[in-house]
């Protein structure tokens, strides 16, 4: 029940051992995040600099412009397990705009600060090489 309901993004950030840098979204990433007490679960972030297409028919619009859009979104659903001892949510993705993710898990840490929910990554390398911890800080709505 700790993580039941919807969670508005209210920070974003990648650490490495070099210190704190942008979020791979950019700066003032906008995310959504939804738990049920069933343990359905659904995600969604998005780069806020995101930009339009140059046309509502999908049909003009450029290929170059569909891959802006889709590395500046991400988006998964499925269900979710805790494991409060080790405190780690484990989402199992059923569907994903990454197609790649789905069938996969996806785990965070987990901890609550003042009603904030802290998500953090495992340590994932990068393509640079360099591994980077990943933190989303979600408040209820």
């Amino acid at each position: 029940k700790l993580f039941a309901g919807s969670w508005r993004l209210v920070d974003s950030y990648a650490e490495t051992d070099k210190g704190r840098r942008p979020f791979p979204l950019g700066e003032g990433t906008l995310g959504f995040v939804m738990y049920d007490d069933r343990g359905h679960m659904s995600a969604q972030l998005m780069s806020a600099s995101r930009e339009s297409f140059s046309s509502r028919n999908p049909g003009d619009v450029q290929l170059e412009e569909f891959k802006a859009a889709y590395q500046g979104y991400t988006s998964y659903y499925g269900t979710y397990t805790l494991d409060v001892d080790e405190r780690t949510i484990t989402h199992h993705v059923q569907g994903s705009l990454a197609q790649s993710w789905v069938g996969g898990v996806q785990v965070r840490h987990f901890e609550f600060i003042d009603g904030r929910l802290i998500l953090k990554t495992p340590p994932i390398r990068g393509s640079d090489g360099i591994k980077v911890v990943s933190t989303l800080t979600w408040e209820r709505i």
